[in-house]
């Protein structure tokens, strides 16, 4: 779980642009989707960030969904902060010294 969330994290944050993808085998992650969809009810999941999760019951449709997927969220963080910071460069504003 702990990955899962972490990659979705990661999706926000710029680092990639790729869907994370849940094999919904005999709808196991049903209500860890129901969660997320939640999430996007109660205003606390951006609906464009629920986008990042794809699922679907067999590995041959997760497959097809995953290389349909265009990203359609915003990002958090802008991709070359977090390049920035990866090589210990900040921007004066946000130095931790």
């Amino acid at each position: 779980m702990e990955e899962l969330l972490e990659m979705i994290t990661w999706s926000q944050l710029g680092i990639h642009k790729k869907p994370v993808g849940l094999l919904n085998v005999d709808g196991y992650y049903n209500f860890l989707l129901a969660l997320f969809d939640n999430g996007v009810r109660e205003g606390f999941i951006k609906p464009g960030a629920r986008h990042i999760v794809v699922s679907a019951p067999t590995a041959k449709e997760l497959l097809v969904k995953m290389e349909q997927y265009t990203p359609a969220h915003e990002h958090v963080a802008p991709h070359e902060s977090w390049q920035m910071e990866q090589q210990g460069e900040y921007p004066k504003s946000q130095n931790p010294q």
